[in-house]
């Protein structure tokens, strides 16, 4: 069988499945597809303003480190403790740990996106590159994120292998960032499609999913800080707003970029491309 035949429906599913098909690498996950007021956001529009002799990149430094220490660090410690209490008392009690646990790295995460978002207006993210494999990098984070969202449906799909200078931990937000808009905003049925595939002098990696195009009325500002389209996921919380801006810093300090298209019968499909160094 061929992925065109598990897109029909001819194959069954298996999320440990993995389909070479002449030279690409395909992994799906879960169960087969099934049938089944205008105000413009506020921009990042940050500034140093430094005296005689300092240096922005010096006060920048001073204060990326103090927002590290003063934001992040009481909530790893809140989660790190409550990892280790989990080990420690009953199963009843063990479930409330693991609530407080999630909590905090959900708590952490947002606050890492604010620091992202200061720091893109102090100069903009950098990347700290180094040789990376997308195609394992990728499969990593659509895992991960299949393993927290089993009742979502998706397909990966990849060249054998996508080589390449980029920051690893960069990217991985980035994919993590648009699996979860697809998530939050697209249909629950079919499955959301992530490819990587290998340009001569550039990666692409793409997201695809079906349902309404919810973004249409956000088109021009999609990509801009605290713009949120509704979410078709009940389940999934409202965001600040800030992922696919984000997003795009992201590619940017890549010296890539990202867009969008797509309608409401063909899905929405974000495609980023990466230089490979």
């Amino acid at each position: 069988m061929d992925l065109c035949d598990y897109l029909h429906g001819e194959m069954p599913a298996d999320p440990t499945v993995a389909v070479v098909e002449e030279g690409r690498v395909v992994r799906l996950f879960g169960d087969r597809a099934e049938r089944r007021s205008e105000v413009a956001p506020p921009g990042n529009d940050l500034r140093l303003q430094t005296g005689d002799g300092v240096r922005p990149d010096a006060v920048r430094g001073r204060l990326d480190a103090e927002l590290e220490r003063a934001l992040r660090e009481p909530v790893s410690t809140i989660a790190m403790a409550a990892d280790v209490l989990r080990h420690q008392v009953s199963e009843a009690q063990s479930a409330q740990i693991s609530a407080i646990t999630d909590a905090a790295r959900r708590a952490d995460t947002m606050m890492c996106d604010l620091l992202n978002f200061v720091r893109s207006g102090m100069g903009g993210l950098t990347a700290t590159r180094r040789r990376v494999d997308l195609t394992v990098l990728c499969e990593r984070v659509v895992d991960s994120i299949y393993i927290a969202h089993p009742d979502r449906s998706m397909i990966f799909m990849s060249d054998r292998r996508v080589d390449g200078n980029w920051d690893p931990d960069a990217i991985e937000s980035l994919l993590s960032k648009l699996v979860h808009n697809a998530i939050t905003h697209g249909a629950a049925r079919p499955a959301i499609r992530i490819s990587v595939k290998a340009l001569p002098d550039a990666a692409l990696i793409e997201v695809w999913s079906s349902g309404p195009m919810a973004v249409r009325d956000l088109r021009g500002r999609l990509f801009e800080p605290f713009s949120a389209g509704p979410s078709s996921n009940s389940r999934e919380a409202r965001g600040l707003g800030l992922g696919l801006y984000l997003a795009r810093e992201i590619a940017r300090a890549h010296g890539g970029g990202i867009e969008v298209r797509g309608d409401d019968n063909d899905g929405t499909t974000f495609r980023v491309t990466l230089p490979r160094s």
